[in-house]
């Protein structure tokens, strides 16, 4: 027997040592679920002899599997048989090599949710109803999370006008995913379901493939994943699950926290163990997690507690507004990387709703914090980048009218909306694709000539992508359709969007620098299932603006939870409702974003908000969230304050028990925006030296150009392009900014 087990405490070490049935262990925040999760494996292979090809282990996202691949392969070397990957990716890569049994072949395209909102969309167009496409949208997953069909799910909505447009929409859009060889991420799940259900050699296959199967974050689990589960372990029934119900925050995507109870008792014996000890976090930032978590009903009891130290008080905080809230927000980080030696990757400010980053961002930009938004708009759904994919996605499966519509519309060749559609029609009436329809010429003659370029372009791209590695063949797509001439360089936006496409290419190269072999299908699975968050690099020193969903199984020194109020956290959907499972779910969002604190945490809210409705600053509620973590405004150690009679903000101060937080000297840093050219020269920035054309070197972003210069001396704002990060619009009072000569 080797020492694998050695480092695991005793409530780890219990169910990794079990080799054979179905165990359950239910894991707190921070109790080294992961690591336990690792060395069971590493235990099954050196040590049970089990073959790394019969085991199979499920994580929720790809950067929690390629972290335990990489700690696997510190301990066993090659595990390149093993399967480690998110239930889309496990099933995505079943169907690549099974998509003929269920009439698909196998360069399908997935469609992303913007493919699939395009789709819903121009289905509606023939519709007279009030419908939209998010609602669609929404029932049609609903239905494949719980494995319906449209005739199925129909039984369930009873508005017979509503039922009548939603199935016929969701018949629509079934046709025309398997009239384009695509499906959506619920059609993965979806499909391998029906592949297993219909197909039991190909499921006996897989079962005598993976005999030994483990999932972490199991309580995030829809009826389709519980059922895929059960069925690849039926054969064996070697079944290791890892899950906290106190962390179970998707149910409104299909997520199941009765799945924890479901488990016990759809599979035999089961075993269950608690994991308790919290490696994370300091003990008040557990009280206040355990005071909070206690008060929901549909959990199992557990308390975490942890050796570690008693850590800094809780920082409770009101302000006047959100302006102030997202200055302090910014003042505090400045000054714990200023005089407590933090980096700024130690820091996330966590959030209910995004869009309370915008002021956030505005602030950091203001005092020269370097951070990047993840949960919000992504890199890969960029208008520019979607617009490469389209056509490389289009090469790959010639079938993806959705693809075919985006191509013609980027660049303009003169095709206009009548022309799509008159080839959409002969898509139709000929049962062809709409890129048979162009490379074939069925077009008539006076609109084939329209679309003669395009088919030699197709043509082209399509012989080249049979020739050429896949670096070499993006380039020559790039180069081919001209995107940068298409886009242009007038404005900053569009040499942004130019970046953005070398951004790309360097994505393209990285992938297959990682990847010998990696060919078209590979690099375009890759990017569609990569969730924003599994590009978050702590190793860059980046401060997060992010989610709460999208912080899920991540970890900061330092954690911000801002939006403290009743309608924002907890949301008012939830805070009306007359079900309580409603606020139970936000109670466990709150518990998720207080537990990725390792040693600061601070919860701050705003007296007033501007409301939209309204067009004026309404005053709020503090979130019921506080009182039930006795971080209540009775509790506080500081109070709001409002803004000064000129309508600057000034700045609030720890008191001396607040941690001496901002001492003498950090106060004559952290001072009110100067507001005359006297003040600005007392704070020895000389705003006239930053030119237009200006070279310049921030610490964290690099070097960069000027490309607008001060001509507000009362902000003193600066923007920059930057060779690392693009555009950027900085504060010369906080951005440390030094001229090249």
């Amino acid at each position: 027997m080797s020492n694998i087990l050695d480092n695991l405490n005793s409530e780890q070490r219990l169910p990794a040592e079990q080799k054979n049935g179905a165990i359950l262990v239910t894991a707190g925040a921070g109790s080294g679920k992961t690591r336990m999760l690792t060395h069971r494996i590493a235990h099954l292979v050196f040590d049970e002899n089990v073959p790394t090809y019969n085991i199979l282990a499920i994580t929720f996202t790809n950067k929690a599997a390629n972290e335990m691949k990489e700690r696997l392969e510190r301990m066993l070397g090659d595990v390149s048989a093993m399967w480690i990957c998110t239930f889309h990716a496990m099933c995505s890569r079943i169907l690549r090599r099974e998509a003929e049994n269920i009439g698909y072949t196998s360069n399908f395209s997935i469609y992303t949710d913007v493919e699939k909102d395009r789709t819903i969309k121009r289905i509606l167009e023939n519709k007279n109803t009030n419908i939209n496409a998010d609602t669609i949208g929404w029932h049609i997953s609903n239905a494949k999370n719980h494995l319906m069909d449209p005739e199925e799910y129909s039984q369930y909505i009873p508005d017979p006008k509503k039922r009548d447009v939603i199935t016929k929409c969701f018949q629509e859009y079934e046709a025309t995913l398997k009239h384009c060889n695509a499906l959506d991420f619920d059609d993965l799940l979806n499909k391998t379901y029906e592949l297993f259900r219909t197909k039991p050699d190909v499921l006996t296959y897989y079962q005598d493939k993976f005999k030994y199967i483990h999932v972490d974050e199991f309580q995030d689990t829809n009826k389709a994943q519980y059922e895929l589960i059960r069925l690849l372990s039926e054969k064996y029934g070697n079944v290791f699950v890892v899950g906290d119900e106190d962390q179970c925050i998707y149910s409104w995507r299909g997520a199941d926290v009765t799945n924890v109870n479901s488990f016990t008792k759809d599979f035999k014996d089961v075993k269950i163990f608690k994991l308790e000890q919290n490696y994370r976090s300091t003990k008040k930032i557990l009280e206040i997690a355990n005071k909070l978590i206690k008060r929901n009903q549909n959990r199992l009891d557990k308390l975490l507690w942890t050796e570690n130290g008693e850590g800094t008080k809780v920082e409770t905080h009101t302000t006047y507004n959100e302006t102030e809230e997202a200055e302090y927000v910014a003042e505090t980080v400045k000054n714990l990387v200023s005089y407590y030696g933090y980096k700024y990757s130690d820091f996330a400010v966590l959030m209910r709703v995004n869009s309370l980053s915008r002021m956030i961002e505005e602030k950091f930009i203001t005092y020269g914090v370097p951070y990047k938004v993840y949960g919000g708009f992504k890199f890969f759904e960029r208008k520019e980048i979607k617009d490469v994919i389209a056509y490389l996605r289009l090469i790959h499966n010639p079938h993806d009218d959705e693809a075919t519509r985006r191509m013609l519309a980027f660049p303009k060749r003169g095709i206009g909306d009548v022309a799509v559609a008159n080839l959409a029609m002969v898509a139709e009436e000929t049962d062809k694709s709409m890129y048979d329809c162009i490379v074939e010429g069925l077009l008539e003659d006076r609109q084939a000539k329209k679309f003669e370029p395009v088919k030699d372009l197709l043509i082209d791209l399509k012989q080249k992508c049979d020739t050429m590695p896949l670096y070499d063949f993006v380039e020559y797509v790039i180069n081919k359709v001209d995107f940068k001439g298409a886009i242009g360089d007038k404005t900053d936006e569009d040499q942004n969007k130019q970046m953005n496409i070398d951004d790309f290419l360097l994505s393209v190269k990285e992938y297959e620098d990682a990847n010998e072999g990696a060919t078209l299908e590979d690099y375009l699975q890759s990017i569609t299932l990569m969730r924003d968050v599994d590009n978050l690099d702590q190793e860059e020193d980046f401060a997060s603006i992010i989610t709460v969903h999208a912080a899920k199984g991540l970890e900061f020194k330092v954690v911000f939870i801002i939006g403290l109020n009743d309608g924002l956290f907890p949301l008012s959907r939830a805070v009306n409702s007359d079900d309580p499972n409603e606020l139970e779910e936000e109670r466990r969002l709150m518990y998720v974003a207080i537990t990725r604190a390792k040693e600061r945490l601070y919860l701050t809210r705003a007296r007033t908000r501007f409301s939209f409705e309204t067009k004026r600053s309404e005053y709020t509620l503090p979130s019921r969230f506080l009182k039930e973590c006795g971080e209540d405004e009775e509790n506080q150690n500081s109070k709001a304050v409002r803004s000064n009679y000129d309508g600057e903000f000034v700045p609030r101060r720890f008191s001396e028990e607040n941690d001496n937080l901002f001492n003498t000297a950090s106060r004559a840093n952290i001072s009110k925006p100067a507001t005359s050219v006297s003040q600005i020269k007392k704070n020895n920035v000389d705003f006239s030296a930053f030119k237009k054309g200006t070279k310049v070197r921030h610490p964290h972003f690099g070097e960069g150009v000027v490309t607008v210069e001060v001509t507000d001396f009362s902000a003193g704002f600066v923007t920059i392009k930057f060779d690392s990060v693009g555009m950027k619009t900085l504060s010369l009072k906080y951005a440390n900014l030094e001229i090249i000569d």
